[in-house]
């Protein structure tokens, strides 16, 4: 599952928290600052090109703009108040025929009673996402973990059935997210990417055709793939229209994002067109 190619209109996205919520780019709806983590910015979808999944469509609804590496000790995650959907119109009709509905929760470390360190003959709790390194087998230093689940619902997002996926290979109803990058030293052993590669997970799309199943699904902290002049654009369009292609800075060269990356079999987003 790669990095998108092609930018859609943000209407194919949409954000349900209490009411339905309008995606927004990049902080610049004033309601939506008010909840970053509801803050969607771009919406991809496109053919995948990686030997041997040229049958399928990777989606990837992007949140929460402008994460700094350094935004410990809380960092980024998602909302367990919301729910993330990707709407799917197949029939042009601009409704959704398919919704991809994505529901998160948090769970504290040392089984949910969170973790302590002994000190002065106290066990005293951390408030820290982890207290020693991680590995993708092992997080018995996280402090704090996200997990979601995900439904398929035919028809409108409201009433369709909500129909559960699972996890292709243990057949378990839930899905983990992976730590954001704290730094080198927690990820000592294991590189990052490494870490969060190992998230990306099947996953069996109940509801699709039979034959159609099987995709592939991923949520976590990502390098923002756009690129835009953020503070120029916005200092009353403060750029050199005649300069050199790349002579403005990417604003978003060093910031990240929280990516829902989902790759579906072509077959289950058909509707009575072709391909």
């Amino acid at each position: 599952m790669k990095l998108p190619l092609i930018i859609l209109p943000m209407t194919c996205l949409a954000l349900a928290i209490s009411s339905a919520v309008q995606a927004s780019s990049h902080r610049e709806a004033p309601f939506i600052t008010e909840n970053p983590k509801v803050d969607a910015t771009d919406f991809y979808a496109f053919r995948s090109y990686e030997p041997g999944r040229e049958g399928f469509v990777t989606l990837i609804a992007n949140y929460n703009p402008l994460q700094d590496a350094y935004g410990g000790p809380n960092y980024f995650s998602l909302s367990p108040d919301a729910i993330y959907e990707i709407h799917v119109d197949n029939n042009g009709d601009a409704k959704e025929d398919l919704t991809f509905q994505f529901d998160f929760s948090q769970r504290l470390g040392n089984a949910g009673k969170g973790l302590a360190l002994p000190i002065d003959g106290k066990n005293v709790p951390v408030p820290l996402t982890n207290i020693g390194p991680i590995l993708a087998n092992d997080h018995a230093n996280a402090n704090f973990r996200e997990f979601y689940t995900l439904n398929l619902i035919k028809g409108d997002r409201r009433t369709g059935e909500a129909i559960r996926a699972k996890q292709a290979d243990n057949n378990r109803s839930f899905f983990a997210k992976p730590l954001d990058n704290i730094g080198g030293k927690t990820f000592s052993t294991q590189s990052y990417e490494d870490y969060a590669h190992t998230f990306i997970q099947p996953v069996r799309l109940n509801g699709c055709p039979a034959n159609a199943q099987v995709g592939r699904v991923f949520v976590g902290q990502r390098k923002d793939p756009f690129a835009v002049n953020l503070g120029e654009i916005f200092d009353l369009v403060n750029t050199n229209p005649v300069g050199a292609t790349d002579g403005e800075a990417d604003a978003l060269a060093d910031k990240n994002v929280t990516t829902l990356a989902l790759e579906v079999p072509i077959a289950c987003l058909k509707g009575s067109g072709e391909w």
